[in-house]
């Protein structure tokens, strides 16, 4: 709980600097937007893996957050156990928490029946250890599901060439940051891209996936992709100093206020540029016969 404090914002102690965004009320609020928006986008369901009405096993919930999905998960099934962790305690969950690091060895004792993490985009150096983490700690017939990011801006016809305007300018700056501290392609920010193909490797079998455009704004014609792409507005454009503060001041040594004056642009030219984000969620099986 003696957590960091930089440039006015608090992030997390346990394992300081791993993780590179804050973990402070408005980023709360910010991650229960985002929450929001996934039960927008599977119409009120918290996963895609088809878990049985009455499920009474062991869910493990990586990089919990505030703990919001777990406690939704404890509510609809009141049978289960369930226990999240993260490198941050939060600030109340009504179910069992530790803190922990998922990139360290597990040592759960007990395999699980459902294991699921989102947006750890930003977070994991070495997704094929998570993968075969994850695999290894599953019981037979138990699925794993993971949502997360593909951030490459597209514009609202599919195309990658934004104008060089300061929304381009900010994801060249604070993703490439980011890809080049991980030495990889697209990995860290955007590992929904390459998600099925790390639960193929890791051995899954039934793989099931579902790909989510994130509307920036309410452009869409589709009224769920309008309302969801409101949601989205609102919790980028709040969290844009979450996303690029500590990145540009620590690593590219910028000033607070130069990083203040960038996304005040980006906060006024996303009022005009229709693009959007993808979001994967990928799910799968561990077979009824593996070890």
């Amino acid at each position: 709980m003696n957590h960091k404090f930089e440039n006015g914002r608090r992030y997390h102690s346990y394992k300081s600097g791993q993780y590179l965004f804050p973990n402070d009320e408005p980023e709360a609020d910010r991650l229960d937007i985002h929450h929001h928006i996934c039960l927008m986008q599977l119409d009120g369901e918290l996963n895609i893996a088809p878990l049985p009405s009455d499920f009474s096993g062991r869910v493990l919930d990586l990089g919990t957050g505030t703990g919001i999905w777990a406690s939704d998960m404890g509510d609809k099934y009141p049978s289960a156990e369930i226990l999240g962790v993260d490198l941050s305690p939060p600030e109340s969950s009504c179910v069992r928490f530790e803190v922990d690091d998922i990139e360290e060895q597990w040592t759960y004792g007990r395999p699980f029946n459902f294991i699921h993490a989102r947006w750890l985009a930003g977070a994991i150096r070495d997704w094929p250890k998570l993968m075969r983490q994850t695999y290894d700690n599953l019981a037979p017939g138990g699925w794993a599901e993971f949502k997360d990011w593909d951030v490459r801006p597209r514009l609202a016809n599919g195309s990658f060439d934004l104008p060089d305007n300061s929304i381009k300018k900010w994801h060249d700056l604070v993703v490439g940051t980011c890809e080049s501290l991980a030495g990889t392609a697209t990995g860290i920010t955007s590992p929904g891209i390459e998600m099925r193909k790390r639960f193929e490797d890791a051995g899954f079998a039934n793989i099931q996936e579902r790909v989510f455009i994130l509307p920036v704004g309410g452009w869409p014609q589709d009224e769920k992709l309008k309302e969801i792409g409101k949601y989205y507005f609102f919790a980028l454009r709040e969290g844009l100093e979450a996303l690029s503060l500590r990145i540009l001041t620590t690593f590219l040594n910028w000033k607070p206020e130069e990083v203040k004056v960038l996304n005040a642009k980006f906060r006024e030219e996303m009022k005009t540029t229709q693009f959007y984000h993808k979001y994967h969620m990928v799910c799968g099986q561990k077979a009824s016969s593996a070890s």
